[in-house]
């Protein structure tokens, strides 16, 4: 009778045990076990590490819709999220003479004619800047 309250004493000691090693393994990896399984999107106040990256894109003519489109682009990923880091968000070639252009989130710095466009964003100023 004493031997089988020992192993249940024994047995609840083990999982015990168990539960509390592999609780302290989900909190010690939880922001590996989080980015492997992509449950960023799923838990509230996970902000994901976003990387600026350069997209290279080709337009055949460089117009007012285009300079709105990937100023848009770059601004929602970088200055809508408060990026902290200046980033060059695309490079786009095609072809481009020199127009006027108003965003209130953009600023065109190029005024000669150009075969490629650089839009990249600026942290200091929180804007994006149109170069040649």
């Amino acid at each position: 009778m004493k031997g089988l309250a020992l192993e249940y004493v024994f047995k609840m000691f083990l999982y015990f045990v168990v539960v509390v090693v592999v609780l302290g393994l989900i909190i010690n990896f939880r922001s590996q076990i989080i980015e492997a399984l992509n449950l960023c999107d799923y838990i509230p106040g996970c902000k994901r590490e976003e990387k600026c990256e350069t997209i290279l894109a080709k337009e055949a003519v460089i117009d007012e819709n285009v300079l709105k489109k990937y100023c848009d682009l770059c601004w929602s990923k970088t200055g809508l999220r408060d990026y902290k880091e200046n980033c060059v968000c695309y490079v786009v070639r095609g072809s481009f003479s020199p127009l006027v252009f108003s965003n209130q989130n953009c600023e065109l710095k190029c005024n000669l004619n150009s075969e490629s466009l650089i839009f990249s964003y600026n942290s200091l100023f929180k804007k994006i800047f149109i170069e040649c």
